[in-house]
């Protein structure tokens, strides 16, 4: 009787995950598009005449792998955003078990590099590929 009750409290967060991963988080493209605001998903930004386009072939072998890299995209995303790094720039987020993709344009060399090392402190990041530009 313990089991169903455990199951039943577990069913419904981990059906709610297994919703909000499932979702087409590893396959957008972008444009460059004139005179917008940025605009950012986990795979594509943009802000006027700057564009990053990521285009990732992930291969999990559980749902579980993939709502970790979700989770960690999540967590790298919002310190990001809490740090201000790249605030008006577009920066796009990936991850592949556990190595964190960053791509996109920041301001100065040093934010670059700031953003690189943000992304490395986030708990569960077993690599940084910062790609980032700047100008």
């Amino acid at each position: 009787m313990r089991n169903q009750a455990n199951r039943k409290r577990t069913a419904a967060p981990a059906l709610a995950l297994a919703l909000l991963v499932g979702g087409g988080l590893f396959a957008a493209h972008a444009t460059n598009v004139r005179a917008q605001p940025a605009v950012t998903d986990s795979n594509s930004a943009f802000r006027r005449n700057d564009a990053v386009i990521v285009k990732a072939d992930h291969h999990y072998n559980s749902p579980a792998e993939r709502a970790n890299d979700a989770m960690l995209i999540t967590e790298v995303k919002n310190a990001l955003a809490n740090d201000g790094v790249a605030d008006g720039y577009p920066l796009a987020v990936d991850c592949d078990h556990g190595k964190i993709r960053l791509s996109g344009v920041v301001k100065t060399a040093q934010d670059a590099k700031h953003a690189g090392d943000i992304a490395a402190a986030a708990e569960g990041v077993t690599g940084v590929n910062d790609q980032l530009t700047w100008h």
